[in-house]
């Protein structure tokens, strides 16, 4: 009987296929082609030309340039697709591996008898109706995703009809010659229309903080994580929520950027309950929006930014459900050395409250994505020292200002699997040198009336209409920063 059972377990195995699906990485050239679409932007005719010739010289122009970026979103959504389509497949080898373990440990509890066939018949039936769930379930989801596809690809077409002329007027003139716009079609409502609404997002919450529009590569990955909106249709329109502090810069390190992402396609978040993940591996250039929780330092501007993505609940299809979005809590210190120690909490918003604020004993083991790290500027970079949970995954990148970048950490998720959250939040590992790295903040200050060290002030982030300023507070003399 068990043998029937694995049969049906390989057979079920071999429909996923044998290698690991890619990911949309090779799809997204949206990065190249926003700068393709800002370098036609620049080659608009300027000076003295003025005239016909040249309004209609810089209405063709802008209707290039709104192509590319037309083009840029549609190799963003099949990059996504695809992407998608990876995380389904490994799901569902995952799962089929779960309930082949699970039926092997079941049948070994059987006791040996002459009823053992018997005994073990419902066992096996279970298993492969629960095979049976998976695979059908799997193949909903990748006919849906090739459903994306096929539109993204209908909107390749008809942009490439436009775009050469077959049978159409261009998009930038009529038989008039007079200037149209582009009639490119609407997003769902609370999201943006295209790249390059989501530049102006950009754009408008930069200069929200800084009152200036960004210029610098650096200006553009904070605006970036500031832009207050929510570009992912399984989002439907949920915001996300940022707090930001204002720190001493510190010129030459650039921006880091720190993403806590959950590498699988859906995980546990309750009794029956499970939550999309981000269905992807770690990426240098990882969207601010790709991630559970974000992180940035910028030295250059002098701004920390936490950011919480909406969570996304599973419908009981395996489609996207209720959206909800949870506040961070975080702290922020800084030394006059540029030392930087964040110490945050992220909260599921679809957990239960018991999650956040367990009982003793375990009151200070809480099921959230929490941590206290510490990034220290140095000559070749920025390190990163303290303590953090088990899960998520998490990635850190530096760009500086010369264009360059480095890889700071990789720190794989403990659990790559569906059950990560409810085993290995509350679990905590350290970083670099761990604990150590606190003393500077812990004992950096002085208490006169009695003599004693106390810890630096901490500042509580704030919103970017009104960003709180953090000290930088001089260390202490004997103190060391590691």
């Amino acid at each position: 009987m068990l043998d029937a059972f694995l049969a049906t377990w390989s057979k079920a195995r071999r429909t996923f296929g044998s290698g690991v699906p890619q990911t949309g990485d090779q799809f997204d050239r949206s990065r190249e082609l926003q700068e393709l679409q800002m370098t036609v932007r620049a080659a608009a005719p300027g000076g003295h030309w003025s005239g016909g010739a040249a309004t209609a010289y810089d209405g063709k122009n802008s209707e290039h340039a709104r192509v590319i970026g037309r083009l840029a979103g549609l190799d963003r959504q099949l990059g996504a697709c695809v992407s998608e389509s990876a995380g389904v497949v490994a799901a569902g080898r995952q799962n089929l591996d779960a309930i082949r373990s699970w039926v092997l440990a079941a049948a070994q509890s059987v006791p040996a008898s002459p009823s053992r066939e018997q005994m073990l018949m419902p066992i096996v039936q279970k298993g492969v109706a629960q095979l049976s769930e998976v695979v059908s379930s799997s193949n909903s989801q990748l006919n849906a995703i090739g459903s994306k596809i096929d539109q993204v690809g209908n909107e390749y077409t008809k942009l490439g009809d436009v775009d050469a002329g077959n049978g159409e007027k261009t998009p930038a003139e009529t038989d008039d010659q007079t200037v149209q716009a582009v009639d490119f079609k609407q997003g769902p409502p609370g999201q943006a229309e295209g790249s390059a609404d989501r530049r102006q997002n950009q754009i408008d919450a930069f200069e929200e903080v800084f009152g200036r529009a960004p210029s610098s590569a650096t200006d553009w990955q904070t605006a970036a994580v500031l832009d207050p909106h929510s570009y992912h249709p399984d989002s439907d329109g949920v915001a996300p929520e940022i707090r930001v502090a204002k720190i001493e810069p510190v010129p030459g390190q650039g921006v880091v950027r720190v993403g806590q992402w959950i590498e699988q396609w859906d995980v546990i978040s309750g009794p029956w309950k499970r939550d999309f993940g981000n269905t992807r591996v770690a990426d240098p250039q990882f969207d601010p929006e790709d991630t559970k929780v974000t992180t940035y330092i910028d030295y250059e501007n002098g701004l920390v930014v936490m950011r919480q993505n909406p969570s996304v609940e599973l419908t009981a299809d395996g489609g996207a459900g209720l959206v909800k979005v949870g506040v961070p809590e975080a702290v922020v210190q800084q030394t006059s050395d540029g030392a930087v120690r964040i110490h945050y909490d992220a909260a599921n918003p679809f957990a239960a409250d018991i999650a956040k604020d367990p009982p003793w004993p375990l009151e200070n083991n809480s099921w959230t994505v929490n941590g206290d790290l510490v990034f220290t500027p140095a000559d070749e970079g920025v390190r990163i020292d303290g303590t953090r949970t088990d899960y998520p995954s998490m990635e850190v990148y530096q760009d500086f200002p010369d264009g360059s970048s480095r890889t700071v950490l990789i720190d794989p998720a403990v659990a790559g699997n569906s059950t990560g959250p409810m085993v290995n939040l509350p679990q905590h590992h350290d970083v670099g040198a761990g604990g150590s790295a606190f003393e500077p903040f812990d004992t950096g200050g002085w208490n006169p009336d009695f003599d004693v060290r106390v810890p630096l002030p901490s500042t509580e982030f704030g919103s970017a209409a009104s960003p709180p300023s953090v000290p930088s507070i001089p260390l202490s003399p004997g103190v060391t920063q590691f």
